[in-house]
């Protein structure tokens, strides 16, 4: 009986142990663009000089466009590939080292194509020292041309 609790606790302290790795594996730094990205107060040219030298040093992920760039032929052999990969991939057993990096690779795409999208969003709002508008500069601008359009057609 004695055997059967020292088991039960020194279990509960081990699955403890693993659900608090397992948090900190969950909370993956993010890399520094993208809490640029998500600042009010960045600089757009400071962005994007941080996303850029942060691709000098690593390997960017393919986006969709990337992986259909080819045409009618390309397609068709990437899809003969894929075919065989997953054929590959129902044999093989993976490891969590593998879904891992395939859940870090997924969440990097998804950054990489937010960031994208941001710079081409705030893009007409930067001004030349770099500073983009905000939502209330952007709502002023826009009511004014509001009513310079109202006034044109008078």
């Amino acid at each position: 009986m004695k055997y059967l609790m020292i088991i039960l606790i020194l279990a509960a302290f081990s699955f403890r142990s693993n659900a608090q790795d397992q948090s900190k594996q969950d909370n993956v730094s993010e890399p520094a663009w993208v809490k640029m990205m998500e600042d009010k107060n960045v600089n757009y040219y400071e962005a994007i000089k941080v996303y850029e030298a942060y691709w000098k040093n690593h390997k960017k992920p393919l986006g969709e466009e990337d992986e259909l760039a080819g045409g009618k032929e390309d397609l068709k052999e990437m899809q003969r590939e894929a075919k065989k990969e997953q054929k590959k991939d129902l044999k093989r057993k993976f490891t969590e080292e593998d879904l891992k990096k395939a859940n870090e690779e997924q969440r990097l795409r998804y950054q990489v194509k937010r960031f994208e999208h941001w710079m081409r969003e705030v893009k007409p709002f930067v001004q030349e020292d770099g500073r983009v508008l905000s939502d209330e500069e952007r709502i002023a601008i826009w009511k004014k041309q509001q009513e310079e359009i109202k006034k044109q057609q008078k």
